[in-house]
Parts: structure tokens; sequence; C-alpha cells
């Protein structure tokens, strides 16, 4: 299975954010050298404190900053607003160093990721979800994986968000896909082989990120949704027998198959989308002239299925399950 067919085809549906400004607090030193501010100021020494407090400073001052700490080439560099008129901004530098620079000082954020910036697919974004600034940056893993690293601002400082998983992606609304990647295609003797890509979706909280596990149900209940019926009658029909049926809490559900037996067999999934008590199968590789949903009358059903086997979480330490179906 082609990692580049499925992000070239999430490229296409995934509406990712740009970079945009925001307002937060940040405090601004000053060396023992520079200008002592009391309440006794007269008119000329509070102009002076004014035009530090309001003064910004530019990308180019950045750089200038960031030198002082590495003289390695910079190939990446974003800048950002933290607060009234203060900059800062994310940078990588040759060798895989991520920074962020502010005003005073440039911390290392994480040394020698796997960056070239000459793969689009690890190009590095700087999102803007409910007025907090997140980066994210992409780590090859060597052949087609890789790994997501994140920061979000907060009270002028970057945190490191945990469970970032590969090609971390930002549609709106809070909402994001990551993929979790395994050897699931098939297992001989129980060994699993065969390297698929499934998509998980996470959403933004203001403690980082979450995600929406997937509470196990039955077949018994998927078929009172108008639709179920033709889409399980293809999959057994193919010969395949229906495994975990996962519904989360943002209308989507994964039906996991195999063949064979579960030892020595090949694993599919389907994924449907749930609205007003019907559902829709997604296509999981959709061409330049394909719609992301169509019938299965249409398709091949491998063309539904990212293959493997759907976990109820990718990170079940962050999951977040829904309380019942609709439909019970």
């Amino acid at each position: 299975m082609n990692i580049m067919i499925l992000l070239s085809t999430m490229t296409v549906w995934l509406l990712l954010a740009g970079c945009a400004k925001e307002s937060m607090p940040q405090q601004i030193g000053q060396s023992s050298s520079g200008p002592t501010i009391t309440s006794s100021a007269g008119p000329s020494e509070s102009a002076a404190a004014s035009a530090i407090l309001n003064s910004s400073t530019s990308p180019a001052q950045l750089k200038a900053i960031l030198a002082k700490y590495t003289t390695h080439q910079i190939k990446f560099f974003q800048s950002l607003t933290i607060g009234d008129q203060q900059n800062a901004a994310f940078a990588i530098v040759q060798g895989g160093d991520v920074w962020y620079i502010t005003a005073s000082e440039a911390q290392k954020l994480k040394s020698n990721i796997a960056y070239s910036a000459d793969n689009k697919f690890n190009a590095p974004f700087l999102w803007t979800v409910d007025n907090t600034k997140i980066f994210k940056c992409e780590s090859s893993a060597g052949g087609s994986s890789s790994r997501s690293y994140a920061w979000y601002v907060k009270g002028g400082k970057p945190v490191e968000l945990p469970y970032t998983g590969m090609n971390l992606l930002y549609f709106g609304n809070g909402q994001f896909t990551t993929i979790g990647d395994n050897f699931d295609s098939g297992f001989i003797d129980g060994i699993g082989a065969g390297h698929t890509y499934k998509l998980y979706y996470l959403y933004w909280t203001t403690d980082g990120l979450k995600e929406y596990g997937g509470l196990k149900i039955t077949q018994q209940q998927l078929l009172k949704v108008k639709g179920t019926q033709e889409i399980i009658d293809t999959i057994t029909e193919q010969g395949h027998i229906i495994d975990e049926i996962y519904y989360r809490a943002n209308n989507l559900i994964n039906i996991n198959y195999h063949t064979g037996d579960k030892q020595n067999g090949d694993f599919g999934n389907v994924t449907l989308v749930y609205k007003n008590n019907t559902v829709t199968p997604e296509l999981a590789y959709a061409g330049s002239n394909s719609s992301k949903a169509e019938s299965f009358k249409e398709r091949n059903l491998r063309d539904f299925s990212y293959g493997g086997i759907y976990q109820a979480a990718l990170f079940s330490k962050i999951a977040t399950y829904p309380d019942k179906f609709p439909m019970n």
C-alpha cells in the first residue's frame, strides 16, 4: 500500500489551516544596563517605556537571536504573534534541530528530526486553533513511515503535544486526523505482515488533544440503520467474516472483517459516515475523478478499505468514548 497515495488523497479533502495572529501575554526582559522604569518617570522616560512595551521583534531580529545559539543554516522559519506586537518564531535548522525563538532567547525543542525541505509531505504547519498557536513538523522514520511532532504556545511558552501519531493534520473547527500505521494486513501463524495506514480522528481541548474512541456495537445494532444491510451483505457475500464494529462520537463507524482464520488470514475494514439514521461508505483511496463516498456497487470493496484492523483507539490514554449508539 502506497503511503504517498494516502497522503495525496488526504491533501485533497482535508482543509488545512494557515497562520493567523493572536494575543497572548509575554513578559519582556530587561538587561541591567537598560533604562530603569519607575512610577516617577518623566514624559521622556514614559515614552521610552511605552516604545519598548509596544515594539515588535522582526523576523530578521529573531533570526539574529537564533544565530547566537546555533550556526546551522535555517531550513524552515515561521514567525507568530504571541503578545501585544511581540513576535516569536519556530525554526528548523540544518541537522534537524527544532527551535522556538522569542525576543529574549532561543530554546531547542527537539534534536535531529529527519526533516527534508524537499519533501512536500513533511511540510511544517502553524495552525491557530481556538486562539492557540500549534506548530507541527514531520520527521521521516524511514521507508514510508513518519512521526509528527507538535507544540502549542501557552503563556508565551511552547508546550509539546503528546500522542500526535503520523502526519497529523488539522481541518478546521478543532478537528484533526492522524495516521496509525501497523503491520496487520495479513497474518501467518499469528505474525502480522503488510504495512497499513489507518485514519484516526482527534479534537482539540484546552488541555491538548483528545481522540474519538470507538464504542463496540453489534451487527444487530448496526442493521437498525438505513443502508447497512447492503453493506453487510456485500462484505459477507465476498467471503469475509465481520469482526469488531466501532461507533465514534464524530459519527464514524469502522467495520473490521477478515478472510481465512485470524491466525492465517487477511484483514480489511470499511468506514461509514452516520447521519440522520443512514450511512454512507467512505472511499479510502479516491482518484481525481472520484468522490469520497460512493456505492459499493460502483467500486471494488478493497477501494473502501485502509487495510488491517481498526482498534477502539490509537491512543487509549487520551480517548473518549460515546455513552451509547444512537440507535440503542
